[in-house]
């Protein structure tokens, strides 16, 4: 689709990620932002621009502003912290018209857990539509044809 990868730059499902940019040709970009930290290690190799960043607020901010759709692999709490703050933009249309798709079975659940306690709350916490806003899927080929129904409107 000759689309920009733009992950954390570090190893694992980024370093794939940046991976399959690289692999896909000379129209596509890998693209890294980072946050300093003092464990972390290096850019990973298949990284060809990168980012740093000195918190982890303005690498998100730089995150948001890039991106045209923003998919979610499995991963930790700094993850979370991302998804939820961009699950909360597209909430109040401060970035509109962008999806959000949660790959992988752990996100389903959190969804659910939203779904639950934001709607069932009194007041509610949230809106029903509000719960539509993440899609959840499990595969990658999932992933890759929601981007793709995206790509084409």
């Amino acid at each position: 689709m000759g689309c920009d990868i733009i992950t954390g730059g570090g190893p694992g499902l980024m370093q794939a990620a940046n991976e399959g940019a690289v692999g896909a040709g000379e129209r596509n970009r890998s693209v890294g932002i980072r946050v300093a930290l003092p464990f972390e290690q290096e850019v990973n190799p298949f990284v060809e621009q990168a980012f740093e960043h000195k918190t982890f607020f303005s690498r998100l901010h730089h995150f948001v502003l890039t991106s045209d759709a923003f998919v979610v692999a499995p991963g930790g709490i700094g993850t979370v912290l991302e998804l939820m703050m961009v699950w909360q933009l597209l909430q109040v249309r401060h970035v509109d018209d962008t999806p959000l798709i949660l790959v992988g079975k752990m996100w389903s659940k959190l969804v659910d857990w939203a779904r639950e306690h934001l709607l069932t709350s009194q007041p509610p916490l949230a809106n029903p539509e509000d719960m539509e806003i993440p899609r959840c899927v499990v595969t990658a080929d999932e992933a890759i044809a929601l981007l793709r129904e995206h790509h084409a409107r």
